[in-house]
């Protein structure tokens, strides 16, 4: 919990001082360990040891979403699955090809703000799934 408060102060002062990349790693730090999160609520976390990429994360967690009688649908729609899946493409295009291309400050910040209004939509939304599980006695720990 401590580390995972420090990233998101660290993540405040990094779009504060317009420090775009080090904000979108933050940000692409916090969304793999809240999908990951998500995954082990529900005991659908591949076995420990094994990397498992935040694309393979969100696809496992699209897949329980269908389930119309899954409670993860409720919190977790196609439409946060598109947002997710669309800022991962835009910030692995703009890690691959840093050196390769001209990338502008406005590209970046526009990135990392749009990686910090997802960042804070999946804590919450992750959150608030984890405590209906709980209060569902369904949270695998």
């Amino acid at each position: 919990h401590l580390n995972y408060k420090e990233q998101n102060e660290r993540l405040t002062r990094a779009l504060k001082n317009e420090f775009y990349l080090e904000a979108i790693f933050i940000e692409y730090s916090i969304l793999e360990d809240r999908t990951e999160s998500i995954l082990k609520y529900t005991g659908s976390l591949p076995k420990q040891n094994t990397f498992v990429s935040i694309d393979r994360k969100i696809t496992l967690i699209e897949k329980l979403a269908k389930n119309k009688k899954a409670i993860i649908k409720n919190y977790f729609t196609n439409d946060i699955i598109s947002e997710l899946r669309d800022w991962r493409t835009k910030r692995n295009a703009l890690i691959h090809a840093l050196i390769k291309r001209n990338t502008t400050t406005d590209e970046l910040k526009a990135i990392a703000l749009e990686g910090q209004t997802l960042v804070k939509t999946m804590c919450h939304l992750s959150t608030n799934y984890k405590r209906k599980l709980q209060r569902q006695n369904l949270l695998v720990e």
